[in-house]
């Protein structure tokens, strides 16, 4: 290295071209790193995309199962409070399914879920929440609706399941369902203290439609006020 005016050093050619060498190695290092990098960043969001689709979907139905319902609920909920608007939600149990299951053995009885899966599937909206929620239960999470829209939806569902046709065991079978319809008006919506209610309560009313007989439908308001049952209220409802 040479001294220039006022003792300042410059570098000479062969200095020159040496840190010239060492800038290029060192940038194909630092990219053969940051490509590293990527791969095993794609490699961990594949793999946690593959448990979050383990987690929460329903390997017999392709279904969301119980447990993506939490944050949908929660989602659910946030937009109700910023618009102002209704929720509703139908919980829905397959009349005599064991029944099913006991005559035609679990296999069809897996067919059969499959089939109310896409049957459902085709009655929601592209916005409306489906979850199988455990056996030959499911729920729908029914947002910006109010009690007309979440009885027309329970109406609507009941006849296009109760005139499908099954097919079990060679044999076309009919089955019917019962529905428990629950809607939580705006006004009540800030005020509730779980999300849940909104499930629960349509699971109050679905065992009310029950009790009615098969291919019933009973709807029951939330309050928006109360706290989860106890067990004793559950049974008696």
């Amino acid at each position: 290295m040479d001294d220039g005016e006022g003792g300042r050093g410059t570098l000479n050619f062969d200095e020159k071209n040496f840190l010239f060498e060492w800038l290029v190695e060192n940038n194909k290092t630092l990219t053969r790193k940051n490509k590293e990098l990527l791969v095993e960043n794609l490699k961990l969001r594949s793999r946690a995309e593959e448990l979050e689709k383990i987690n929460f979907v329903d390997p017999t139905t392709g279904l969301c199962n119980r447990w993506y319902l939490q944050p949908r609920l929660e989602e659910e909920f946030s937009r109700a409070r910023r618009s102002g608007s209704s929720l509703s939600c139908l919980f829905i149990d397959i009349d005599d399914f064991k029944a099913c299951n006991g005559r035609f053995g679990h296999f069809i009885g897996d067919k059969v879920l499959r089939d109310t899966a896409l049957l459902l599937r085709a009655q929601c909206r592209k916005e409306d929440v489906l979850v199988r929620f455990g056996g030959d239960e499911f729920v729908i999470l029914l947002g910006s609706s109010g009690q007309k829209a979440a009885r027309t939806a329970a109406e609507r569902i009941r006849s296009r399941l109760h005139g499908h046709r099954f097919t079990c065991g060679g044999q076309e079978i009919s089955l019917t369902v019962s529905i428990g319809v629950s809607t939580l008006k705006k006004a009540d919506v800030a005020s509730s203290r779980d999300p849940w209610e909104l499930v629960w309560t349509a699971d109050g009313a679905m065992h009310v439609a029950r009790q009615k007989g098969p291919g019933q439908i009973h709807r029951l308001d939330c309050q928006g006020q109360r706290d989860k049952p106890t067990e004793s209220e559950s049974a008696a409802s």
